[in-house]
């Protein structure tokens, strides 16, 4: 078997059952102990073995010399993202508690769930600031059956927030497709799924309500607790708001009456994409397309809503599935070295796995345990989404004797591919969203790129082609303010700083294309560096989310770096100028130093779009 192919097949394929040893994820929080200073980490142990017994007070449950990691294990600018303490809290008591303390002390405080997913420099708080973890404040409060609602903390698990609403025969209609993350990460990024009826397919548009912890003065404690309903136009920004206006306490989604929906695929030559994307992204509730233009095909995929009376108990597995960890590092290897040697015709081969696999269920299970054919039927949570490899050993409990925080002891352990610890392939995940109106126009001009060499548009990230999704207008503030479509790219990243990608140029002219031409836009969790530079202005409206969040933290303690560039608060910029700073997308290149001349890679102009400033390989 190819390499590339082994590669695909265990990331995506590779289920394994009879899970004896696993290693959980590790958190998104690991903290260093100061002599003295009694403190724990959520796992309740820590690598060399040593324990201590936190005290209750907030003062002294504050881990100290923090840092915080996203599954990559890398941020985009590759640098590190620390803290000076951290706290998990259990109640909304503790919570407002950790608020009160950092506001006290004039500290800046950052938010996150247990595995944090985000891939921009959103949860880093800087080294003098507070980061709190909700990895132990994620239950599911209350299902409410006549208003058809559920509230849940914060940290709760999305996989956990729709399993509890089907044991009442509910289901919450829109949900990503990934169930490894918290309800605060998904509402707070803006993450959705596909689909432009109904509400739509962002998460955050099934939020009636909402309780946060926000500054307060002295008089008031610190920290005060406020709540907003569907009638409160403040919750217009609470929806979507980056963690910048409070730590999030609780959040109440509305729900649906159960119901099952159809999933069906079917590979198609690209020729008339431009013209058949929208209509076919409209017809069915939750379709999408993953295009490959490299090969010339789109696979065209629905997912209908259809009566829970008809027979089918379908399953969802395409992402997420538990392997071990030798095969997620021997297949790494071996497409880093594909990589490495340009060995284009194996990476293209790859792509041709990935486009063949839609003939076979593409994840999906009729019976929940094998493929016999399309449509697959079954209950809308367990179609919609999928994952649990985070959740594949009791208790959320580690073998401390074969893997610890920072290591993986054992390489027959079972492991979530993208877990930290292995040496998994890196990659760049840029969600690039253009309105349904310039749809046809952008398709065409990709191309246009496509037709000069189509070989290299040949890249693998976990969904392989460009990614095609519907987002629905929004009335949140930092939604979007058209009809959407996605034009998701995964691009392999290289491990090492300062190593070009032989192809880049091509993925970074097509991004500036779509962001400079086409107004796009991105998602606000995923990837893009200097990409986002300026995009904020063109969701629904930038100014009253401002105006919100100076009046619910005038004093800034919510914002970091990051968010204050998006924003463009203090003149702070998010494009940062250095040697080799387009190779990580931190700039756009303006000079051959901002490339890798000593490697050939010097700076030049799109060949489409020539306002593009690209990282290219020179001739012999």
């Amino acid at each position: 078997m190819m390499a590339g192919s082994l590669l695909v097949i265990v990331l995506l394929f590779d289920f394994i059952s009879g899970l004896q040893s696993a290693c959980m994820p590790p958190p998104s929080i690991q903290c260093k102990i100061n002599p003295g200073f009694n403190i724990f980490n959520p796992l309740g142990i820590w690598e060399d073995s040593e324990t201590c017994m936190p005290s209750l007070s907030i003062e002294s449950n504050l881990s100290t010399g923090c840092q915080i990691f996203n599954p990559l294990g890398i941020w985009d600018d590759r640098g590190t993202c620390k803290a000076a303490n951290a706290a998990w809290p259990k109640s909304e008591s503790e919570l407002i508690q950790a608020v009160a303390h950092a506001v006290k002390i004039n500290q800046k405080i950052r938010v996150v769930s247990w595995l944090a997913h985000s891939l921009s420099k959103l949860a880093c708080v800087g080294k003098q600031g507070l980061i709190i973890s909700t990895q132990n404040y994620n239950s599911v409060i209350a299902i409410n059956k006549t208003a058809m609602t559920i509230t849940v903390q914060s940290g709760a698990m999305m996989n956990d927030v729709i399993e509890e609403a089907a044991k009442e025969g509910l289901a919450l209609p829109a949900m990503i497709y990934w169930n490894g993350v918290s309800a605060a990460g998904v509402v707070s990024t803006g993450a959705h799924g596909s689909g432009l009826s109904g509400r739509g397919s962002g998460v955050y548009e099934y939020v009636v309500g909402m309780k946060l912890v926000v500054p307060a003065p002295p008089s008031q404690g610190y920290a005060n607790l406020i709540t907003l309903s569907e009638s409160d136009s403040d919750l217009k920004a609470a929806k979507i708001s980056l963690g910048t206006l409070g730590a999030i306490s609780e959040i109440t989604f509305t729900l649906q009456p159960m119901f099952k929906t159809s999933f069906s695929a079917i590979v198609k030559d690209d020729n008339d994409l431009e013209k058949e994307a929208e209509s076919f992204l409209r017809a069915s509730e939750y379709a999408y397309i993953n295009w490959f233009p490299s090969q010339r095909k789109a696979i065209f995929q629905t997912n209908h809503v259809v009566s829970v009376d008809i027979p089918g108990d379908g399953l969802n597995t395409v992402v997420g599935s538990p392997v071990t960890a030798m095969s997620v590092e021997t297949s790494a290897y071996q497409y880093d070295k594909i990589q490495a040697n340009e060995d284009v015709d194996e990476i293209c081969k790859v792509l041709d796995v990935l486009i063949s696999s839609a003939t076979k269920g593409s994840g999906f299970l009729n019976d929940g345990k094998q493929f016999t054919g399309y449509p697959v039927i079954g209950f809308n949570h367990r179609m919609q989404t999928s994952g649990g490899c985070q959740g594949n050993h009791p208790n959320y409990q580690d073998n401390h004797k074969s893997c610890t925080p920072n290591k993986i002891l054992d390489k027959n352990n079972t492991v979530c591919f993208w877990d930290r610890r292995l040496h998994t392939n890196l990659f760049f995940d840029v969600e690039l969203r253009v309105s349904t109106f310039h749809l046809h126009e952008a398709i065409e001009d990709i191309k246009k790129i496509r037709d000069l060499k189509p070989s290299r548009l040949c890249d693998r990230g976990s969904v392989g082609g460009i990614y095609m999704r519907s987002v629905k207008k929004s009335d949140a503030y930092l939604g979007p303010a058209e009809d959407q479509v996605t034009l998701e790219l995964q691009t392999y990243r290289p491990r090492e700083a300062g190593i070009p990608k032989w192809n880049e140029d091509v993925f970074q002219e097509i991004e500036q294309m779509v962001i400079e031409k086409y107004r796009g836009v991105l998602h606000w969790g995923k990837a893009g560096g200097h990409l986002f530079e300026g995009v904020a202005k063109w969701a629904v409206n930038l100014e009253e989310f401002l105006k919100v969040k100076d009046r619910f933290d005038p004093s800034e303690v919510f914002s970091n770096d990051w968010t204050d560039g998006l924003f463009g608060i203090g003149g702070r910029r998010l494009e940062e100028f250095r040697d080799g700073c387009a190779l990580d997308k931190m700039c756009k290149c303006r000079e051959d130093k901002h490339c890798a001349p000593d490697k050939g890679y010097f700076c030049g102009e799109g060949r489409i779009w020539n306002k593009a400033r690209v990282c290219r390989k020179s001739s012999p």
